[in-house]
């Protein structure tokens, strides 16, 4: 394929010919002399090696060839005006997609809620769920396939990455009212050693807050059901006193409220996780920093940490 000998001033030439049907009317509407019209289209006659117009009765006629490419130039013309208001709308903010994704299974429960807003504030900004990033959402922003992420524990020093701090979540045991923890404050992590965990294997895994704490404790549940909270069985199990679950409390809060489930802490101080945003240093857009601020408005509001004196009794 040869390379184009056309371009953008052409194109308006063609379309302006065929609209006024004289190069006089023509050069008006492109604010041009009669004779710097001709020129042009003299010198796309030339490239092209062929005569584009005729002149009958004063007036220009296209040929076959001509008809053609001013069909086509007024596509391309259409496309290209359609493609600078778009980049322009991008430049402002206005249009787009958002990447983002959640470390957190638990998080996708509040994120409806905030897209439901979000779609109505910027409706020519789609938001763009990628879960495939969770497992590492730093070098999916490194690679500019990531533009947010929901974060915990990150510690990067890359200046390519900037952290934000958004909340701080607990992570409880829960468990139904027949359970024998049902009234506790606290449990320590070797009593997970007696009971019949549902929920995520992965939760255990290396590196997660109750992987570490258990670890550290030698301790494995008794049975591990591997299900995925987003079935909604693990919180279900635990209602129906057939094991025990850990998420985090705001997750559980209404049945918590009607005393259908306790939320035990974890450990004398509690099982914290420090939750924050984490985007590329450099993507400062105004559709970005706005999604940034509706999610720091519409996050889960856990209780704040706090110390408190262990309950007399308590395991």
């Amino acid at each position: 394929m040869t390379a184009p000998v056309l371009d953008t001033r052409h194109l308006r030439l063609l379309v302006a010919l065929e609209g006024e049907g004289s190069l006089h009317a023509a050069a008006r509407k492109l604010h041009l002399t009669p004779s710097a019209l001709s020129l042009q289209l003299r010198e796309l006659e030339d490239r092209l090696g062929g005569k584009l117009f005729e002149r009958r009765w004063r007036r220009l006629h296209p040929t076959a060839a001509a008809a053609h490419l001013t069909e086509t130039s007024r596509s391309m013309l259409t496309e290209m005006s359609r493609a600078e208001d778009e980049a322009r709308r991008l430049m402002n903010g206005s249009t787009g997609t958002l990447r983002i994704t959640m470390a957190c299974a638990h998080s996708y429960r509040w994120l409806p809620a905030l897209l439901k807003n979000w779609a109505v504030t910027w409706p020519s900004v789609e938001i763009t769920i990628v879960p495939e990033a969770a497992s590492d959402p730093l070098a999916w922003l490194r690679a500019r396939k990531l533009d947010l992420a929901l974060v915990s524990g990150e510690t990067s020093k890359d200046p390519r990455i900037d952290v934000r701090p958004l909340f701080e979540d607990e992570l409880v045991a829960v468990v139904g009212r027949g359970h024998s923890w049902f009234a506790r404050q606290w449990v320590a992590p070797e009593s997970f050693a007696t009971e019949h965990y549902w929920g995520p294997r992965d939760a255990f895994a290396s590196g997660t807050p109750l992987g570490e704490l258990l670890g550290r404790a030698r301790v494995t549940p008794r049975k591990v059901t591997d299900i995925a909270f987003s079935s909604g069985v693990p919180v279900e199990m635990a209602s129906a006193n057939l094991g025990i679950t850990v998420c985090p409390r705001w997750f559980v809060e209404d049945a918590i409220a009607r005393r259908q489930l306790a939320p035990i802490r974890i450990g004398k101080e509690g099982l914290w996780l420090s939750w924050e945003l984490a985007v590329r240093a450099e993507s400062s857009t105004q559709q970005l920093n706005a999604l940034v601020k509706a999610m720091m408005a519409h996050h889960p509001k856990p209780r704040r940490r706090r110390s408190r004196r262990p309950a007399v009794g308590e395991l």
